[in-house]
């Protein structure tokens, strides 16, 4: 495996929290996050913004304000990065959003989070009656979309990651007892997030970031123990 894990964020970079939330589970890993909006200027990402979306993604750009963009339209921006990161040396690829994204080719695995959240809660879930927590309230009829043809019976709601009065009616919105289990459906929301979230809503609540970080860290991590192999004991 190569000494890289590359992120690709759908907005733009640097993106530090991104950074942190994956080094936990990758040490001695550099992590280097782009972003799909980056070699944009500030005309051509309010152009791409301003057109019709069927499946709106929440991007945030380096100044920290956020804009909505079809995912049609970020798909091949991200592909375009994913194959840059190969190219420099990165071992394995997280494109950081858990929307529906088609698959990505390039020179190295890819992780496709829209792909992983909904094979882990199927080996999981029995009533497959789930709660999902989208960013933005656009989003949310994809979304539901999304999940029904994953094969479960959804709950949206939405919730931007930095917006606590989102958070706390959209975990009053989650805390029926019918629910198995809540997904939060967005690489934005982080570990404290999601402890928040689940003490409020006082169900089981799955962060897509730090799942997707472990696997992650897994993949890329080489062990510094000693072979088994050794005659040492």
């Amino acid at each position: 495996m190569g000494d890289i894990l590359g992120l690709v964020s759908i907005g733009q970079s640097p993106r530090p929290d991104y950074v942190r939330a994956f080094q936990k589970y990758a040490p001695g890993v550099e992590v280097r996050v782009v972003g799909a909006l980056d070699d944009l200027s500030v005309s051509e990402i309010q152009e791409l913004a301003a057109k019709p979306a069927s499946y709106p993604l929440l991007t945030r750009l380096a100044d920290g304000s956020h804009v909505e963009i079809d995912l049609a339209l970020l798909s091949p921006l991200v592909n375009r990065k994913a194959i840059s990161l190969s190219e420099s040396g990165a071992g394995l690829i997280v494109v950081m959003c858990a929307g529906g994204f088609p698959d990505v080719t390039c020179g190295a695995p890819v992780i496709l989070p829209g792909k992983v959240l909904p094979a882990v809660l199927a080996a999981v879930c029995t009533s497959r009656r789930i709660g999902i927590v989208t960013p933005v309230k656009a989003q949310a009829p994809a979304a539901e979309a999304k999940w029904r043809e994953d094969g479960f019976t959804p709950i949206v709601t939405w919730a931007a990651p930095h917006d606590t009065i989102q958070m706390r009616q959209a975990a009053k919105e989650m805390c029926g007892d019918d629910l198995e289990v809540v997904v939060l459906d967005c690489m934005g929301h982080d570990e404290n997030y999601r402890t928040d979230f689940a003490r409020l809503c006082g169900r089981p609540t799955l962060l897509a970031q730090s799942l997707v970080a472990r696997i992650a860290g897994e993949w890329v991590t080489n062990s510094d123990s000693t072979d088994i192999n050794s005659s040492e004991h």
